[in-house]
């Protein structure tokens, strides 16, 4: 409904692009209905071109600004339970909990964050995996859903931080 007057407005052949089933377009895979609230014409040629690297990345990161991106805050840590402590309690990223309420339920490394939490729940073959997640993981979940979409954006994330910070260690080091 609204991907030919996309065509249109930002002047693409609506034939030549590639998208997924649901219709979500370009590198990062934005929905035609979000084009235009989210869409940033990064590079200045005065066209949104989601194909361009450079559109794709900054209106990704619009669109996790304008959903409530939190700068600072974390986005999840993994946690520990005894036996099956947590199974009474409702897991996803929709419902929150205040941390002390889950006494029971402790990060396996120090996190310094006093907000409301979700309790994300992993399915895993031998264990199921057990995460809290901050209001930066459910930012995430607006962009696409799936937890496990969310988590593996956040890992990600981590894996490339931890690599460009050894790099630039590296880097100090050999000077």
């Amino acid at each position: 409904k609204q991907f030919l007057p996309l065509s249109q407005t930002e002047k693409f052949n609506p034939k030549g692009v590639k998208g997924s089933y649901a219709g979500a377009i370009g590198l990062g895979q934005l929905m035609p209905s979000n084009y235009a609230a989210y869409g940033v014409d990064f590079n200045g040629a005065g066209l949104i071109t989601l194909q361009k690297a450079s559109d794709a990345i900054a209106s990704a990161a619009n669109y996790i600004k304008k959903n409530g991106w939190r700068v600072g805050e974390p986005v999840a840590t993994r946690v520990s339970y005894e036996g099956d402590r947590f199974y009474g309690l409702k897991t996803g990223y929709k419902t929150t909990y205040n941390r002390r309420d889950l006494i029971a339920i402790t990060p396996k490394k120090k996190w310094d964050y006093d907000g409301k939490v979700r309790l994300i729940k992993l399915n895993r073959k031998a264990y199921d995996e057990l995460w809290y997640g901050a209001k930066n993981f459910f930012v995430i979940t607006r962009y696409n859903h799936s937890a496990y979409y969310a988590m593996s954006v956040h890992q990600l994330a981590c894996k490339i931080k931890e690599k460009m910070k050894n790099d630039m260690n590296k880097e100090v080091n050999e000077n």
